[in-house]
């Protein structure tokens, strides 16, 4: 590499972070980003002119060397990239590889145009229009073509580290051969090839790299999640014969109290017997919890949901017709409200008045579909990601699959969820249309 000029070093440098820099810009910034970016190109600046003296100081020319000089600067721009943003190894990884492979792609159509013109600039046009613009350009096309599109779809945001590692190992294999192929030794006979048929393959390969990163990561976590769910659901279908269980409790002790009540005659003192009958109606009261919609399923969570608020003196208001949900599978219909009361639930207990823990539930007809309305106080900001609250805890994996599969079941059925915040009110639409 003795005759590369040091200027070489810093095109490709300075190709190589634009062509980086889309992937980056949902990143969170390091505080005080303005100093760490100086700081970080400074440092990247040193360090490549160090590899630089290194490689150029080789006393033989080898392609081995060219291949571990541009591994060596690629390794460096994700030194940079870890100075300037808060981010994971993964996300860094995956950024470096689309990055790099967006700008080998503006690399060979500029070599496959240049051949093929064979115009030539001068030294200010060569700079805008072969050195700086296509990877502008490249970058550009990636930003508003994928990256912005995909925006906030939490699918795009889980990275499986197989798929960028394989990834990065198809783009070596595109640099190595690029890197071979513009040797001097081959590049007495095949000019033509070289520099059109190769950079072609070079540009589709590059392009299935970035493929790899973007969708196969997605498809990947969208099976994944998906499995979780089923488990999910089947676990909440053992859950749901439990709570069976539980409410047929409740109406064989109902039914018990006719035996209780039939002995208040027989007790004589005035007080004990209005202590009795106090108890009596304290065991009664339960019973004001039982729902009768016309759909088991949905009596079943409605009551063991509304026990839940009996004791934490939650008001919950409900009006349900059980037959405008009856197409939906209990074990759905179980996971559906009760991941929608358990964070209703959850919400309302943050309230300090007690006159805001207050639920509202309402499924009914609305235009020839089956509309559930819910409601409840949240004066807590709410962050929405893709249409769906983001958790506050700590697990944000864990605890995301609640509001996950609550879509999750809506979209099984072909329906239309809206979660919104407004007026210090959290509010939840899901309409059904069977018809569709």
């Amino acid at each position: 590499m003795e005759n590369v000029l040091f200027i070489s070093c810093i095109r490709f440098s300075m190709q190589l972070l634009i062509s980086e820099y889309p992937y980056t810009t949902s990143w969170k910034k390091r505080k005080a980003f303005g100093v760490q970016l100086v700081a970080g190109l400074l440092a990247y600046l040193l360090a490549a002119t160090v590899v630089y003296k290194i490689a150029t100081g080789i006393p033989f020319s080898s392609p081995v060397v060219v291949i571990l000089y541009y591994l060596a600067l690629f390794g460096l721009s994700l030194g940079l990239m870890q100075i300037c943003f808060e981010t994971t190894w993964e996300e860094l990884l995956f950024a470096g590889v689309c990055g790099y492979a967006t700008q080998h792609i503006a690399f060979a159509c500029v070599t496959i145009v240049t051949q093929l013109a064979e115009n030539s600039f001068n030294t200010i046009e060569d700079f805008l229009f072969i050195r700086l613009l296509p990877y502008v350009c490249a970058s550009a096309i990636a930003y508003f073509g994928l990256i912005r599109r995909n925006a906030g779809q939490i699918e795009f945001k889980k990275r499986d580290i197989r798929q960028i590692w394989l990834a990065f190992g198809i783009l070596s294999t595109v640099i190595i051969i690029s890197v071979l192929v513009d040797y001097d030794f081959l590049r007495k006979d095949a000019l033509f090839m070289q520099n059109v048929f190769c950079k072609i393959y070079a540009i589709t390969c590059s392009i299935f790299a970035i493929f790899i990163a973007f969708f196969l990561s997605r498809q990947n976590h969208i099976q994944h999640e998906n499995e979780i769910m089923e488990s999910m659901l089947h676990n909440i279908a053992e859950q749901q014969m439990l709570s069976q269980e539980t409410i047929n409790l409740i109406n064989i002790k109902c039914h018990d109290l006719k035996y209780r009540i039939s002995k208040i005659p027989s007790i004589t003192d005035e007080k004990d017997q209005l202590e009795y009958i106090n108890s009596v109606k304290d065991t009664v009261a339960i019973y004001d919890n039982i729902f009768q919609t016309g759909n088991n399923a949905l009596d079943l969570v409605l009551t063991e949901k509304s026990l839940r608020c009996n004791e934490y003196n939650i008001k919950f208001s409900c009006m349900a017709d059980g037959k405008e949900i009856f197409f939906m599978g209990s074990t759905d219909l179980y996971a559906l409200l009760g991941n929608l009361m358990d964070n209703a639930i959850e919400s309302v207990l943050k309230e300090e008045n007690e006159e805001k823990q207050i639920i509202s539930l309402n499924i009914s007809n609305r235009n020839g579909g089956c509309h559930l309305h819910m409601e409840n106080y949240c004066t807590d900001s709410v962050e929405f990601v893709d249409g769906l609250p983001v958790t506050t805890k700590a697990d944000k994996d864990y605890h995301g699959f609640g509001v996950r599969s609550i879509r999750y079941i809506t979209q099984k059925y072909y329906g239309d969820l809206l979660m919104r915040s407004e007026n210090n009110r959290f509010l939840t639409d899901i309409i059904f249309y069977q018809d569709l």
